[in-house]
């Protein structure tokens, strides 16, 4: 999800309606997340040709694809996004990402080694993928990247084990900071690990 301030921004800049950046959203959710269902219940609801046909007018579709026919499946994996577009909708992405980066520890000491905990490399090919993940497995909702960072706060203040950076997106490790902020951490030993 966007904030507030992007979704403005795109419907100001593209010249969008609020149901024409709704559509590109429920698209994106199928394309990335398989989250059909979604597409389906909105498909009913709106006039989706029509609203197809007037993303690929002003750009944001490419013209080169071609709209099936009425009637015929629409696959949505073959949709093409105007590149520029897609990179102005993920900025939020990579700005939630980049605020992850910031907030997460820097490194650790375990048995008496420094441990850097900011480490991608094991999962991804850059940070941008990392970021691109992270904003994936949270659906692009910054409610739940807010609830993240104050996690990671907590975890840092109370004695929790972080791992690298890539393990933490991979493994939706929130939920573990989560569950120990709550009382339902087992076998935790905050007193073997001191994060820096």
């Amino acid at each position: 999800m966007l904030t507030l301030e992007n979704e403005l921004c795109l419907l100001e800049k593209y010249k969008l309606t609020p149901t024409e950046l709704f559509t590109i959203r429920v698209i994106l959710l199928a394309k990335e997340d398989g989250e059909y269902e979604w597409l389906q219940r909105f498909a009913q609801i709106v006039k989706l040709r029509e609203i197809l046909e007037n993303l690929q007018e002003k750009g944001i579709i490419l013209k080169s694809w071609k709209l099936p026919k009425e009637g015929s499946q629409l696959i949505v994996e073959d949709i093409p996004f105007n590149q520029n577009f897609q990179k102005q909708y993920f900025r939020a992405s990579f700005e939630m990402g980049e605020e992850l980066f910031k907030t997460y520890p820097q490194s650790t000491i375990v048995n008496g080694s420094l441990y850097n905990l900011k480490r991608v490399s094991k999962h991804f090919d850059s940070l941008e993928q990392a970021f691109l993940k992270y904003s994936k497995y949270i659906k692009n909702n910054p409610e739940t990247h807010q609830h993240i960072m104050e996690l990671i706060k907590w975890g840092i203040d109370n004695g929790y084990n972080f791992s690298t950076l890539d393990s933490f997106i991979i493994d939706n490790s929130w939920l573990a900071i989560e569950a120990m902020k709550e009382g339902n951490g087992i076998n935790v030993n905050t007193e073997a690990i001191k994060m820096i």
